[in-house]
């Protein structure tokens, strides 16, 4: 069973600009109120990752390509897969040992970061009105927009999502080269998501009112993850159970290590040291991660997309 790439890529942008546009109104308050916060935490996160991978290299004896693949994978980070892959771009078996690891801890990471989102907030018995009503404090200092003496193209804002999605592929695709390291993009998640940001930020560009139809924003999501689920899954899927035959079991709980270890650590300090909400720390773990299922399922289990906001700061 295939699935074309470019179609879990489309589903990818689709849902990651449907993001940036809902979230965008929130975000200039939200990055204002816990930046620096939201910064730390992605340090934390991946520091202790790459940590843990040092770890498992020294004393579990599992090579290095695989064990920086089963990182990236943990971490469902596609530019980090890639960079994983430069470094070793000298040799194809380090390349294909690579890519081993990430394919088989891509969906495993997946799962553990939704699974994570869904269990920490029953765990500790979380009040979701409360915790909802926190997120919205952010939302309410916005403020409203002037809609006087704006033309609207049409009623549900589909232009805005094509505009965000064309404009992003386009940012996304610049490289920037970095002398001893390689190179740095936005890539078709970050370039959508910003320019979808931005827009859904501005509201307008001039006489043209870009607001977005809310009710327009749940469906293009839910089609976006649809198509980004069913590429993953047979992507993932096609040679997980040979290279688990290859490598051995073994693989899975040393990125299970590598998923679940950053993600309570991070959430941990999100509550004891920076004091954010619960919503709002497992929203940031889950941008820190790059994981976009992960901020799906905490959509659905919180009940808002003002989570959205968040994630998207931290992304």
């Amino acid at each position: 069973v295939t699935f074309p790439a470019a179609m879990q890529t489309a589903g990818m942008v689709l849902f990651i600009a449907s993001v940036g546009i809902s979230a965008g109104p929130t975000f200039a308050g939200n990055l204002r109120r816990h930046g620096a916060a939201y910064v730390l935490l992605c340090l934390l996160t991946a520091l202790t990752g790459a940590a843990l991978c040092v770890a498992i290299i020294r004393f579990a004896g599992i090579e290095t390509p695989i064990a920086m693949g089963l990182m990236t994978g943990a971490y469902t980070t596609s530019p980090g897969f890639a960079s994983a892959k430069e470094a070793f771009a000298e040799s194809a078996d380090a390349v294909a040992k690579v890519a081993a690891g990430y394919g088989i801890m891509y969906p495993v990471g997946t799962l553990g970061k939704v699974l994570f989102v869904q269990m920490v907030p029953k765990l500790l018995k979380t009040d979701m009105a409360r915790e909802r009503e926190l997120l919205r404090q952010t939302e309410a200092v916005q403020g409203s927009r002037s809609k006087q003496g704006t033309i609207r193209l049409e009623a549900q804002g589909f232009f805005t999502l094509a505009l965000a999605i064309a404009c992003g592929m386009l940012l996304g695709g610049v490289t920037i080269p970095l002398p001893g390291i390689g190179s740095f993009s936005l890539g078709n998640s970050g370039g959508p998501l910003l320019v979808g940001l931005l827009l859904g930020h501005l509201g307008r560009i001039g006489p043209l009112d870009l607001r977005v139809d809310p009710k327009m924003v749940g469906p293009t999501k839910e089609l976006g993850l649809i198509l980004f689920f069913t590429g993953a899954g047979t992507e993932g899927g096609s040679r997980l159970m040979e290279i688990v035959e290859q490598y051995g079991a073994s693989l899975i709980f040393y990125g299970l290590l590598l998923t679940f270890i950053p993600m309570a650590l991070g959430f941990f300090f999100s509550q004891r040291l920076f004091r954010l909400s619960a919503l709002n720390g497992l929203a940031a773990m889950t941008g820190g991660m790059t994981s976009t299922p992960a901020l799906a399922a905490l959509i659905q289990t919180s009940g808002t997309t003002d989570v959205a906001s968040t994630y998207a700061t931290t992304y």
